[in-house]
């Protein structure tokens, strides 16, 4: 954020964060701001064609090396936007932001993501332990992310607010 005038002013902000099968079936999907389905559709194709681009596998680490993924994402820029992904296991992550929001940014949104998913399965990367624990992973998404807004990065913060969460 950038301060003028005695307010603060948001440079940026995280667009969109994703969580899709290798197979390219979308588990997961945040928009954090307005947009229309067709624009969410192109989205999805622009990420998807970005880490095709890339190699395959160029962006995927091994389940052992969870805490490494923010060293390995793959990164494109469209526009103004910054897109960053990578994998893990059977699992793709995908960012998008604007501003602040660079691939370093983004990166760790995803890294915060993978960490919490890792925490909250302890069974592995694939589809079906994400959609078993499809609501406590939604939860860890939104203390990552809220509005567009990086909150929480560590596991560690993010396991308290679900608790928290859970309590009341």
């Amino acid at each position: 954020a950038r301060w003028g005038a005695g307010e603060m002013v948001l440079a940026g902000r995280v667009l969109c964060v994703m969580m899709a099968s290798a197979s390219g079936h979308v588990i997961l999907e945040r928009f954090y701001d307005p947009i229309s389905e067709p624009d969410q559709m192109r989205w999805r194709d622009r990420l998807h064609r970005a880490e095709a681009s890339s190699g395959a596998g160029a962006s995927t680490v091994a389940e052992s090396d969870c805490d490494k993924l923010a060293t390995r994402c793959g990164v494109a820029r469209h526009g103004d936007e910054n897109m960053v992904w990578c994998g893990v296991g059977d699992l793709r992550f995908y960012a998008v932001g604007s501003g602040e929001y660079d691939e370093y940014t983004l990166a760790e949104v995803l890294q915060a993501l993978a960490s919490s998913i890792k925490g909250i399965v302890k069974k592995g990367f694939t589809e079906a332990h994400a959609f078993e624990h499809y609501g406590m992973i939604c939860l860890a998404l939104d203390e990552i992310v809220s509005d567009g807004v990086v909150e929480a990065t560590t596991w560690d913060t993010i396991r308290r607010a679900i608790k928290l969460k859970m309590a009341d």
